[in-house]
């Protein structure tokens, strides 16, 4: 025989060889299939009976629910917003344009993002925080803000809103 024949019969022995079939030369005649009784498939398995998870929640907070509405509850009603038109707002959004002090009670004009101007006196409720206006000189207003912590204390915050610069010059015509 040629070589490339033979290398050809060894490299495909070979290759049976390592792909675990085993190629006989011979072929062998086909032995009657035996018929073998086909077992009846297992009944499925009942699964494990689970234990049933029951959960209470008598005694336990409700987690969406604000822990300062049980503080309040707790410690008494802690007013800290203000019903008025003022309210709505954050101190930082509304701007004083005008303050009169020659008066026995001190009157300012605060200026809303909306354009609408609001006369504010002495211990009237403004800002979203429900802060109080605690004394009005002159070129300023300053408001006293309780704010309340995590930890369930109260602090105190004083915050000053000013005329603009041009206005605040006492200039008499």
């Amino acid at each position: 025989m040629n070589r490339p024949v033979l290398a050809l019969l060894a490299l495909t022995a070979l290759v049976a060889g390592a792909c675990g079939e085993q190629k006989s030369a011979t072929p062998k005649a086909a032995a009657p299939a035996a018929a073998k009784p086909v077992a009846a498939p297992a009944a499925p398995a009942a699964p494990a009976p689970e234990a049933e998870v029951a959960y209470s929640s008598v005694g336990k907070r409700d987690p969406f629910k604000s822990f300062l509405g049980d503080l309040r509850a707790t410690t008494g009603a802690v007013v800290t917003r203000c019903n008025t038109p003022l309210g709505r707002f954050e101190l930082d959004q509304l701007r004083l344009v005008a303050v009169i002090t020659g008066l026995a009670d001190p009157l300012a004009m605060v200026e809303a993002p909306t354009g609408v101007g609001y006369a504010i006196r002495k211990g009237a409720c403004i800002g979203k925080n429900g802060g109080v206006v605690a004394t009005i000189r002159t070129g300023e207003v300053v408001v006293t803000e309780w704010a309340m912590r995590a930890d369930g204390t109260r602090e105190k915050t004083e915050t000053a809103l000013r005329l603009p610069k041009e206005q605040s010059l006492n200039l008499e015509e």
